[in-house]
Order: structure tokens, then C-alpha cells, then sequence
């Protein structure tokens, strides 16, 4: 009874050895190299024994992003839970490796087709979260839902992340690190703001 366990145990300790190897070789040297020679390699292992967990690379790309994004909507949600929901979310989104992540990630979904409809499905249903969460602060915080509807805060803090954080991996001087500490003094206000009205 124990060996079966151990066996499991074994399988599943290798699967994450590899997916590791895959997210670092995506984060430093982008989604292209993500080969099953390289990552193999990386892990130590032949080639054909990647292919007995992953069939695959592009099992291997959607086996990555559902990892990262379960992590990412369990973060997401303790993050819009918090006390200050939005400085939290800002922290999460702009948070340089996982966005980084997700970013490489959505430049293989142009050449990987598998990819294609798994980050759809979690940039849904991350949205959907967000977008329930905002519909019930946004008057918290002084902001009129009507004129900063929910879509649009949430598509601004994720799309701006999402521009920072690939101006600063691809090196680019885009004063980001400006826009950064900007945003971030925003945010820390309108927490300021939220905290003063709840406590009237």
C-alpha cells in the first residue's frame, strides 16, 4: 500500500522539478526556449522522459499556466479581501516575476493555439472576480461607479502593470519606475480616502 504513494509521490516531485525548469527558462530567456531539450536538461533528464509527464511542449505550456494562475486567482482574492483591497491588488499585479510570467505567457498564445482559450478562461474569470469585488467598494473609496465603472478600474490596474512590468524586463527606459511610485502614491490615497469614510 505505502509503495504506491511514494510512487505517486516520486511522479509528482519530477512533474514539479520540471514545470519549475520551464518558468525560469521562460523568465529569463522568454517562452521560445522553452523546449523539451532545454528543460530536460535543466532538470537533468533525458528528453523522452519529459515527454512520458507532458506529451507534448504544449502540455507542458498549459500544465505551466494552470499552475500560475491558480496561484494567481487564490492571490487575487486575498488580495480584493484585504483591508486595503486596492493597494493590495497593486502590489499583486505589478508584481515584477509573475507578471513577467504572464506575459511571456500571453506572447505564446500567438504561436501556440492550446494556450489560446486556458488564458482566456482565467483572464475571465480573474475579471469577473475583480469586476463583483469593485461593484461593492468603489463608493468606499468616493469613486461613482457610473463614471469609474468597474471594468474600467480593473482593465486600468492590470493594463498598466502589465505595460510597467514589460518596459522593465525588456529594459526599456520608459520612466517606469515614475509611474510606478505614482501609482503607488494613488493608490495609498485613495485607501486613505476609504479608511476615513468607513470610519465615520
Amino acid at each position: 500500500m505505502a509503495e504506491p504513494r511514494r510512487h505517486r509521490a516520486a511522479s509528482e516531485e519530477k512533474r514539479t522539478r520540471m514545470l519549475d525548469a520551464a518558468e525560469d527558462i521562460m523568465l529569463h530567456e522568454g517562452y521560445a526556449a522553452v523546449t523539451s531539450r532545454n528543460v530536460a536538461a535543466r532538470v537533468g533528464i533525458q528528453a523522452p522522459l519529459l515527454h512520458y509527464y507532458f506529451p507534448t511542449i504544449d502540455d507542458l505550456f498549459v500544465a505551466l499556466l494552470r499552475r500560475r494562475s491558480e496561484r494567481n486567482v487564490e492571490r487575487m482574492a486575498a488580495a480584493l479581501a484585504s483591508p486595503k483591497p486596492l493597494s493590495a491588488w497593486w502590489d499583486l499585479a505589478s508584481d515584477p516575476r509573475g507578471t513577467a510570467l504572464f506575459f511571456e505567457l500571453l506572447a505564446a498564445v500567438n504561436h501556440r493555439q492550446a494556450l489560446k482559450a486556458e488564458v482566456g478562461e482565467v483572464a475571465r474569470e480573474v475579471r469577473r472576480m475583480q469586476m463583483a469585488v469593485l461593484d461593492d467598494i468603489l463608493p468606499d473609496y468616493g469613486l461613482d461607479p457610473d463614471e469609474y465603472p468597474p471594468a474600467l478600474v480593473a482593465a486600468a490596474m492590470q493594463g498598466l502593470a502589465l505595460a510597467l512590468v514589460a518596459d522593465e524586463v525588456a529594459g526599456y527606459d520608459t520612466a517606469h519606475e515614475k509611474v510606478r511610485a505614482a501609482m503607488s502614491r494613488l493608490v495609498a490615497r485613495l485607501e486613505r480616502r476609504r479608511a476615513r469614510r468607513r470610519a465615520r
